[in-house]
């Protein structure tokens, strides 16, 4: 197996949303889908992938590959072919095996090795993701012969040497989508050279009311901006503020390797324009 798979351009960006509910999508469950790694120059690491199939009745056949990867604005994944970004390091991997048919019910393990170069010209972040992906017939109403790819991924950071993690909420605001739902909607910026995975509740008091809502698991990529919407449960106040407590459970630069984010407070005001309530269904969160 070399460093580098087959994925190319044309196997990029298809059925992402498997990668968000893998299971519902197309029956294979894979964990971990999320690794974090700190290594230093000359390391070697090894992490195991379970790839499952949860169907009663279908065998699926899988082929894995490599891509590297990133979050746009919006928290949605973004694939692309392995080695072309700064942050890759699809060229310190091998895996085993490359292909897999799970029969109902089956599990198969594959094998990540990484070996980190003695030598790199950047310290902090590193990317790539592991690719399973596989063509199913999709049924339509007249129509035989249609084929679908999916695909799911393990989405691996691989933290070198001297880093840092500096997330910082800048603004906020509220917006309402076309079917009315609202949001609050947050800019958030990471000045630090590792990612921030961020936890923490949003706090919204108002004219004789207050909503609270809880934050989990929100990424924000090194040297990054990144704009996140959190639904609300309730009915925003007249004249709301806001107040947002976080803490950065992915710290490098803290012998805890936690940091406690000073509280952001803001008044609210709401965005001019309208957006879709499924527009962040494809983020990592």
């Amino acid at each position: 197996m070399g460093f580098k798979s087959t994925l190319r351009y044309g196997l990029l960006g298809i059925a992402l949303a498997a990668i968000a509910d893998p299971a519902s999508s197309f029956g294979i469950g894979l964990q971990p889908t999320t690794v974090e790694m700190s290594v230093q120059p000359g390391d070697r690491q090894r992490q195991v992938i379970n790839l499952g199939n949860v169907h009663q009745e279908d065998t699926i056949s899988l082929t894995l590959g490599l891509a590297d990867w990133s979050l746009d604005e919006q928290g949605q994944i973004q694939l692309n072919p392995p080695g072309e970004s700064a942050t890759s390091a699809a060229d310190w991997v091998r895996f085993s095996p490359a292909f897999v048919t799970l029969k109902p019910g089956e599990t198969e393990q594959v094998i990540v090795d990484m070996a980190a170069p003695m030598r790199v010209n950047r310290e902090g972040d590193f990317r790539f993701a592991l690719i399973a992906s596989t063509l199913l017939p999709e049924e339509r109403s007249g129509q035989s012969g249609v084929w679908k790819k999916y695909q799911i991924a393990s989405l691996f950071y691989l933290t070198m040497g001297e880093a840092e993690s500096r997330p910082e909420v800048k603004q906020a605001a509220l917006s309402t989508s076309a079917e009315g739902q609202q949001f609050v909607v947050f800019d958030l910026e990471n000045t630090g050279n590792a990612h921030a995975r961020l936890r923490g509740e949003v706090e919204i008091k108002g004219d004789g009311a207050t909503i609270k809502e809880p934050i989990s698991n929100l990424v924000v990529l090194d040297e990054a901006t990144r704009e996140y919407r959190l639904p609300l449960t309730g009915d925003v106040p007249a004249n709301p503020e806001v107040t947002v407590t976080l803490e950065n459970i992915f710290a490098p630069q803290s012998t805890t390797g936690s940091v406690t984010l000073a509280p952001f407070k803001s008044e609210l005001t709401f965005e001019e324009t309208s957006l879709p309530v499924d527009a962040d269904e494809m983020s990592i969160e």
